[in-house]
Parts: structure tokens; sequence; C-alpha cells
């Protein structure tokens, strides 16, 4: 080889070498995203750095750059969102893939925070960081067992705990004078009025509302930005994730981008709104097989979890008692079946996760349950006092304590000759029967070969080939 490539590839070797992120980089870099999560979730924000240092190797790894995943959380649960194969404890396994990084922070906070074998983490204080590392460990977050001990040299390492202390990072407002995204704009003091400033800066009423897309029958608010000329077709940033206070006028505000832009480049109807945790894009145009979200809806974690209870007598309430952490929830209600039914879809990671019981309790409170054979229409006994006197109860015992509404309700799925079909009853809908059997519209319309579909009570439909 000739000395001048040699030197060649040892400089492009040094170039991509260079280029690798440092575990200092990556902290300083995300630290404040981290503080951020804390104050939401209650996850330590030391936690959250030294777990993404560990599993991203500090946002080096392949998951991190093409994915944003810096947790390598995997597609369990219910996840519907992109993903992306990589090996890990199996080869071509599947993991999440997010649209940016604070995507992959949030859904790390929130995978903690909703997991029933998490929550006596967070009981702890937001200091106690060896406590969380020792917890993470013993709860089974990861199969390593010094997995604790390597959280606590990070954070130890790095002064990580220093974070868990910090206050939530100011918004900066922009002073007098400074321009977003090459606008120049103001920041409206109290008593100002449309008027006002449109007088002030030689413009005319209808400029001001033009350019900051205010109604006619509103007002200008105190501390709000205002736009002295037009704002761009693109925002000063290339994505937004959508939090519990933005709606897409604020939005536009904050990135200097035209409300209608912002909407088109979104392809979302004018005047609707984002779901919370959505990704605005303002930079780039949204790919049209990737529909945003506009239904506001509650987080699971906040709603009380409701299931078809055979025995609605039997009410476990799960009182979790004085969280320290900002954001945790205080008192959970669940109530437990005393079985479940399995239906297409179901694995034992599934119903474990649904009633927030242990996946080791219910493979002991069902001693001949094969997690890897398990198939439609077999029950899973979901309580300790059931499985002790004859294990697995069979069917028709488990039918006498049964209702006939009850009884009625189980055997909605029908299986015949291994084809699973569903009778349609008062109260459903098709978007609700998709959403059960985890199909889709046109699914529905080749297995019953009929060109539209309109549901009738009694009707019979294939929900799986």
């Amino acid at each position: 080889m000739r000395p001048s490539l040699t030197i060649l590839l040892s400089f492009l070797i040094l170039i991509l070498h260079a280029q690798k992120q440092t575990p200092t980089q990556y902290i300083d870099r995300y630290k404040e995203l981290a503080i951020i999560e804390m104050h939401r979730s209650g996850v330590p924000a030391s936690i959250t750095l030294s777990q993404g240092v560990l599993e991203s190797s500090s946002g080096n790894s392949r998951l991190a750059k093409f994915a944003n995943n810096h947790f390598g959380i995997k597609c369990k649960g219910n996840w519907t969102g992109k993903t992306i194969y990589a090996n890990d404890d199996a080869p071509d396994e599947c993991f999440r893939a997010y649209g940016s990084v604070l995507e992959s922070y949030k859904d790390h906070s929130d995978f903690l925070r909703k997991n029933w074998r998490y929550h006596e983490l967070f009981e702890l204080k937001i200091t106690d960081y060896k406590g969380w590392c020792h917890g993470l460990r013993k709860a089974g977050y990861a199969t390593n067992p010094q997995y604790g001990k390597i959280l606590i040299n990070l954070i130890e390492r790095y002064e990580l705990y220093q974070y868990d202390t910090r206050k939530l990072p100011k918004k900066k407002t922009p002073e007098e004078g400074e321009k977003i995204n090459g606008v120049p704009v103001k920041i409206a003091s109290k008593y100002e009025t449309v008027r006002s400033i449109a007088n002030e800066n030689y413009l005319k009423d209808k400029h001001i509302r033009k350019w900051n897309d205010l109604p006619r029958d509103e007002e200008i608010k105190t501390g709000e930005i205002v736009y002295l000329k037009p704002k761009r077709r693109r925002g000063s940033e290339q994505k937004h994730i959508v939090t519990s206070s933005d709606n897409m006028r604020s939005i536009s505000q904050t990135y200097g981008i035209k409300l209608k832009h912002l909407y088109k480049k979104n392809r979302m109807e004018t005047g609707t709104e984002p779901k919370e945790g959505e990704v605005l894009y303002m930079h780039k145009k949204r790919a049209s097989d990737d529909p945003i979200k506009t239904e506001v809806q509650r987080p699971n974690w906040e709603e009380e979890k409701k299931f078809i209870n055979p025995s609605a007598e039997n009410q476990r309430i799960i009182d979790s008692t004085q969280f320290n952490n900002p954001g945790a929830i205080n008192k959970v209600t669940i109530k437990v079946p005393d079985f479940h039914i399995i239906v297409k879809g179901n694995n034992i990671y599934r119903i474990a996760e649904k009633y927030h019981v242990l996946e080791e309790d219910i493979l002991k409170w069902n001693p001949n349950l094969n997690p890897n054979a398990m198939r439609i229409g077999q029950k899973i006994i979901l309580k300790e006092e059931l499985s002790s006197s004859n294990n697995l109860r069979e069917e028709d015992d488990i039918k006498e304590k049964l209702s006939n509404e009850e009884t009625e309700k189980i055997q909605k799925t029908i299986v015949v000759d291994g084809t699973m079909t569903h009778i349609v009853v008062k109260g459903d809908t098709l978007y609700n029967i998709c959403k059960r059997y985890s199909v889709t519209i046109e699914q529905l319309k080749q297995w019953n070969n009929i060109e539209n579909i309109t549901i009738q009570i009694g009707q019979k439909l294939i929900v799986s080939p």
C-alpha cells in the first residue's frame, strides 16, 4: 500500500473516532431534558442520564443514532409506533423507534411509572439514587446482576446526583429588539394592546393581527411574543414535542412559523389541536402514512382501569402511599377478575401488564400453563386463592359463578375450526371491534368477502383468518 494512501486512511479513522460522543458530552447535551422529565414523571435525573449513557453507549449505539432509542426499549406492550430490528438477547429483535430523543426520554419515564413492578421506587426520595439503582436491578430491569452497581458507578463518576435537586429550566424569553427565526419581535408588557403596539411601530392593527394569527375578538396578553413582521414558512427548529400546555398558535409563536404552514406541514385540519406527546414537523412535510393524533386524551396511567369482572365484589385496592416525587400517582384502584380469557394477540407479558400482576405470579397460579403455547379461549387464573385449591378450575365450574349477562359477554368470541368470529351486540362499533382483535378494516372486508361494512346486531364477523 502506498504511503499516501495509508496516511489518508489513518486520517479518516481518526476523524471517525473523533466524532464519537463522550459520556461527558452526552450528559451536557441531555441534562436539561432529564431534569424536565424528573419534574414531570418523578424519575430522578441521575437515573435517566446514567441509564442513557449505559444503554446507548453515550448516544453512539445503532439504536440511538437511527431510532433515537436511548434505553433499548423493545416493542412490547401496546406499542404502535415505528420500529427497528437489532440483535440483542436473540437475533433480529424488535425495538421502538422514536421521532426525537425527547420522545425516547418520555417513553422511558412512562415505562417505569406505568409498570407495576417499579411502583416501590417512586416511594423513595428523589435524591436516593442508590435505592433507585438497586431497586431497578431487583425489579428485573436488566439481567446483569451488577446492573445497580454499574449505574451507581456512573452517577458518582460524573456527579450526576447534582441534577436531582435542580429546578425546572426557565424558558428563555426574547429581549426587546431580539429576533426569532430572523423576524423582529417584542414582548407585550402590561396594558399594551394591539392598537398601541401597532401605533408604536408605525403599523396597522390588521398587520399585527395577521402576523400573529390573532382573531379579531382577542387581545394581546401580557408577556406574549408579538411579531412585527410576517413569520416564516419554516420554524426555527426542525421538530417540536407537544406538551400539555401547548396549542398550535403558541407553537407557531415560539418558533416563528406561520400558523397555516404549521398545519400544512403536519397534514392537520385547520382548527384542530395535536395530542400531547405528538411530534410536530416544522421543516419537512409529514408523510401521508403518518397521520398525527388530534384527539386529546388523558394518559392511561391517570385513568381507572376497567375490566369485565366475573366476581365484581372482589376488588383489590392498591395504595402506593406518600409518593415523594412530583407527578407520581398517590393511589391506584384496580379491579382484578378471577380469570382472563385469552384472545388473539395475548401473551403473558400483556396479561401481566393489563392486570398489574407479576408474570411469575401468573405462572405460579397456573402451574400447567406454557407461556409459549397459550391458545385462544384458554382461561388464566389471576388470583392466588383460586389456584391454591384446585389449580386451574374446570370451565364448567367457572361458568356456574357467572350471570347470564356476564356469560354472554365472555362468549362474544367464538372459535370454530381455528377461525375466530365475533357476534355483533348492542354498543359495538367497527372501530371497537378492530381495536379489540388488533385487525384493520381492510382485513375485515377481505375475510368477510364484503365491500362495505355496515354492522348489525346479531351479525357474525370473521375476525381472524
